[in-house]
C-alpha cells in the first residue's frame, strides 16, 4: 500500500542528495570546459558499455541514485561528441554561453508549463517580447508579428508549411498544391511537407546556380508550368544560410515572385537568421522582409543550449487559424489579452525555451553576439586564404555564413579517386582526434566542409587544422 509520508520523506531526501551531486557534476564540467581545447573531440564508448546499457533491466526497486548518476556521466555524457569543441567543424554546432546554461538549468529546476499564458505570465511575456524583437529585425510591421518557440527548425519549418497550406489552399485542393525549394534546401523542409500529407511529386526542387543559390528564373518557369497543368502552387521556401554551403538564396527575387503569384514565402533561416543582429552582415538577408514567415535556430549561432528554435510569422492570425483549439478543459486558463502559445503551434505541454535566450541577451547584449558572427565570417575566409596558398586545393563553395567547402584535387586523378581521397582525408583527421571534419557532396563532387561558427575557435586552430589536412592529403594521395 502506498505510504505517502514515507514517499514525501524520500522525495525531500532525494532533492537534497541530488543538489549536492549535481553541484559536483557541474563544477567538474565547468573545469573541463576551461580546458576544452585539450580534450578529445570524441570518446566513443566501447562495445561493452553499449551492451551493458542495452542489457540493463528496468528495476522494480530503485538503485543507489549516486551510482546511477555516475553511470550516466561516465557512460553517456562523457562518451559523446563534444560538439562545442573549438575544432568541431562539422554540422552547425556552436559554443555555449554560460548564461544560456544558467537559464536552461533554471528552466529545468522550476519546470514551468508555458503552453498557456496564465500558467507562467512572466515566461510568456519573455517569449512574446523575443518574438516581436526577432520579427522587427526581419523588417516585419510590429503590430501583427506572431511566433512560437519550438524544439528545432524541423518543427518550425513544418509548422510554417501547415500555416502556408491553410492560408493558401482550400482543403479540397490540398492534393493539387505544390511547394518549391532549392536542391540545397535542408531536408527538414521536404520531410515536413511529407509529414503533413504532400506527395513527393508535390515538392519541386529548383536547381541552384554556381553559388548554390536557387535560380529564380527556373522557379518562375516551374510555377507557370504547374499552373498551366492545373496544379496550385502555394509555397516557396528560401534558404538563409543553407546547411551544406551557408548559401543565401536571392530572397528579394523569390519574395517578388511569391507576391506576383500569391504564394506563401517561407525562409528557412535556422542557421543564417542570426546575421540579422550584425550591423555588418544583416544586409545579406535583404528580402526577408518580403517573407510571410521564417525559422531561426538560436541554438546554432547564438550560443544557446539545445533546444531553442523559433517560427516567426508576419501575421499571427495565420498561426491562430492553423493551430488554435479551445477544449472545454482549458476554458478557465485562457488569456483574454495575450495569445496562448498552444494556439500558435503544435505543442500544448512545452518547456520555457525562451528563458535561456533571454538570459543570454540580457547578460551579454547583442554587440558581443554580433561580433561573434562577424568573427565566424573572418575564420571561414581564413580557411579559403590558407588553402589558396597551397597547391592542389580546390575551393568548391566560397565562404558564406561561416561555411566553406573544398577538396584536395591533384591533376591526373579520376572523379572516383578524388571522392575516395576526400573520404580518406576526413577519416584520418577525425581518427587523429585533432579536428572533426566530415564530407558532403556538391554538384557531384565529394568535398570537405568546415563550419567556423564556434566563438572559441582561434586563428591558430584554423592554421593548425589546414596544416594537418595538407599533410594528410599528401600522404593519402601517395598511398591511393
Amino acid at each position: 500500500m502506498f505510504d505517502w509520508l514515507e514517499f514525501d520523506k524520500s522525495i525531500k531526501k532525494g532533492f537534497e542528495e541530488q543538489a549536492a551531486q549535481l553541484n559536483s557534476y557541474l563544477s567538474k564540467r565547468i573545469e573541463k570546459n576551461a580546458h576544452i581545447r585539450d580534450l578529445p573531440i570524441f570518446e566513443e564508448p566501447g562495445k561493452e558499455t553499449i551492451d551493458r546499457i542495452l542489457s540493463m533491466d528496468i528495476p522494480a526497486k530503485g538503485r543507489d541514485p549516486v551510482e546511477v548518476g555516475n553511470e550516466l556521466v561516465n557512460d553517456v555524457f562523457e562518451q559523446a561528441m563534444l560538439t562545442q569543441h573549438p575544432r568541431f567543424f562539422s554540422f552547425v554546432a556552436s559554443a555555449v554561453s554560460p548564461y544560456s546554461l544558467a537559464g536552461s538549468i533554471l528552466t529545468d529546476v522550476y519546470n514551468l508549463h508555458v503552453g498557456g499564458w496564465e500558467q507562467a505570465p512572466g515566461a510568456g511575456a519573455i517569449e512574446e517580447n523575443l518574438v516581436k524583437w526577432m520579427g522587427r529585425l526581419a523588417g516585419y510591421p510590429e503590430t501583427n508579428i506572431g511566433g512560437v518557440f519550438l524544439s528545432g527548425a524541423s518543427m518550425a519549418n513544418m509548422s510554417a508549411m501547415v500555416t502556408a497550406r491553410d492560408s493558401r489552399l482550400a482543403p479540397e485542393d490540398f492534393a493539387k498544391g505544390v511547394a518549391y525549394l532549392s536542391d540545397q534546401a535542408h531536408s527538414s523542409n521536404q520531410k515536413g511537407l511529407r509529414i503533413i500529407g504532400f506527395r513527393q511529386d508535390q515538392i519541386v526542387k529548383i536547381p541552384t546556380d554556381d553559388d548554390f543559390r536557387m535560380r529564380a528564373d527556373l522557379l518562375e518557369e516551374a510555377i507557370c508550368r504547374d499552373r498551366q497543368n492545373g496544379k496550385i502552387p502555394f509555397a516557396i521556401i528560401g534558404s538563409l544560410g543553407s546547411t551544406n554551403t551557408g548559401s543565401i538564396d536571392p530572397l528579394t527575387e523569390l519574395g517578388q515572385i511569391a507576391q506576383k503569384y500569391g504564394l506563401w514565402f517561407h525562409i528557412d533561416g535556422a542557421f543564417g537568421a542570426s546575421i540579422l543582429i550584425s550591423p555588418i552582415y544583416s544586409n545579406l538577408a535583404k528580402g526577408i522582409e518580403l517573407s510571410d514567415s521564417f525559422s531561426w535556430d538560436t541554438h546554432k549561432w547564438l550560443m544557446q543550449i539545445y533546444s531553442c528554435s523559433t517560427l516567426i510569422v508576419k501575421d499571427r492570425k495565420n498561426l491562430l487559424n492553423s493551430f488554435a483549439e479551445h477544449p472545454e478543459y482549458l476554458a478557465d486558463v485562457r488569456s483574454s489579452e495575450h495569445n496562448d502559445s498552444w494556439d500558435l503551434g503544435p505543442e500544448m505541454s512545452r518547456p520555457a525555451r525562451a528563458i535561456k535566450l533571454w538570459y543570454t541577451l540580457q547578460a551579454t547584449g547583442t554587440d558581443l553576439l554580433a561580433e561573434l558572427i562577424e568573427y565566424s565570417f573572418f575564420n571561414a575566409n581564413l580557411v579559403k586564404k590558407e588553402l589558396s596558398k597551397r597547391p592542389n586545393w580546390e575551393i568548391v563553395s566560397n565562404p558564406s555564413c561561416g561555411t566553406v567547402n573544398f577538396r584536395y584535387a591533384p591533376a591526373g586523378l579520376s572523379d572516383e579517386a578524388l571522392d575516395e581521397l576526400t573520404g580518406r582525408i576526413s577519416k584520418e583527421i577525425i581518427n587523429r582526434g585533432f579536428a572533426f571534419i566530415v564530407t558532403t557532396t556538391l554538384k557531384g563532387k565529394r568535398t570537405l566542409r568546415m563550419c567556423t561558427i564556434n566563438a572559441n575557435t582561434t586563428e591558430k586552430d584554423i592554421l593548425q587544422t589546414i596544416s594537418q589536412l595538407d599533410e594528410i592529403a599528401k600522404y593519402e594521395t601517395a598511398n591511393l
